[in-house]
């Protein structure tokens, strides 16, 4: 008897033909858009001027300095402001990771995102709402670290002085450490002929590598009342005037240069006689 094999290993090899699936197609590439657009806000609202620009630019996180778009946009002192940038597509690697990187500017002050903003790949959008957040001017640094050196007076070791002239009192106290002095606080209460006090000048003196640093004068009608005026002056290493800020009758505006040189040659004169008092080191 013959056994037919050859016509049944055909007939299962047919079968499992007809089972058989084509391969999956590999998913298409996702597209990407041929620009990124958004606004610029402000987290909290101001006024600008009129010469507020934004700058912005798309970049790859890893490589910030070679974008992939940028625009400047003049006058952009009327949030929310409205951006487009053209992208080419074929530039964008949809393995890296994009951003756009945005400020506005101010005269002496920058806007910066308060957070990252990723788009293009990865799922990230291409419009996006951006909020930016004031960054200290030099001048608010230099504040702030004059307050914080205030505020370690109490570590210091101190002297103190004064004088009179017949319409004027001062006293003063010096804080130094290490010999040199660091901080002096002032005092002048000036009365009439017949010995009314008419006023009080208080001066808080700050000094760094033996020069004066920030000075802040407070003028005020006596003992106890709130200032009339207050100006704040201060230099940096090179010796520009940074910190040239005055608010007097409720108006701000800036220190002269004469007025900050006149601050600056009684801060000089201050160290002299505070620094002639500290007990020279054993």
């Amino acid at each position: 008897m013959r056994i037919l094999v050859f016509p049944a290993l055909l007939a299962l090899g047919l079968l499992a033909g007809c089972n058989s699936q084509p391969p999956p197609a590999a998913p298409a590439a996702p597209q990407v858009a041929s620009s990124v657009s958004g606004t610029i806000m402000l987290r909290e609202p101001r006024a600008l001027g009129d010469n507020a620009r934004a700058e912005l630019k798309v970049v790859d996180v890893s490589q910030p300095d070679t974008p992939l778009a940028q625009i400047t946009i003049e006058h952009a002192n009327q949030p929310p402001i409205a951006f487009n940038m053209p992208i080419d597509p074929k530039a964008v690697d949809p393995l890296r990771t994009y951003a756009v990187d945005a400020k506005l500017i101010d005269g002496e002050r920058r806007f910066l995102p308060v957070l990252q903003y990723p788009v293009l790949t990865k799922k990230s959008p291409s419009v996006v709402q951006i909020i930016l957040a004031p960054e200290p001017t030099p001048a608010e640094k230099m504040y702030e670290a004059y307050k914080k050196a205030f505020a370690e007076i109490g570590t210091f070791k101190s002297v103190n002085g004064g004088g009179q002239t017949p319409n004027t009192s001062t006293a003063w106290d010096a804080f130094y450490s290490n010999g040199k002095v660091k901080v002096i606080r002032e005092i002048t209460d000036q009365y009439d002929d017949k010995a009314n006090e008419t006023g009080r000048v208080t001066l808080r003196m700050a000094f760094q590598n033996d020069k004066p640093w920030v000075i802040v004068k407070e003028e005020s009608s006596g003992e106890g009342a709130r200032p009339s005026a207050v100006t704040k002056v201060g230099w940096d290493d090179s010796g520009s005037l940074v910190l040239k800020d005055k608010l007097a009758g409720g108006q701000a505006s800036q220190a002269t240069s004469e007025e900050a040189n006149a601050l600056y040659q009684h801060a000089v004169q201050a160290l002299a006689q505070a620094q002639a008092k500290v007990p020279k080191p054993k």
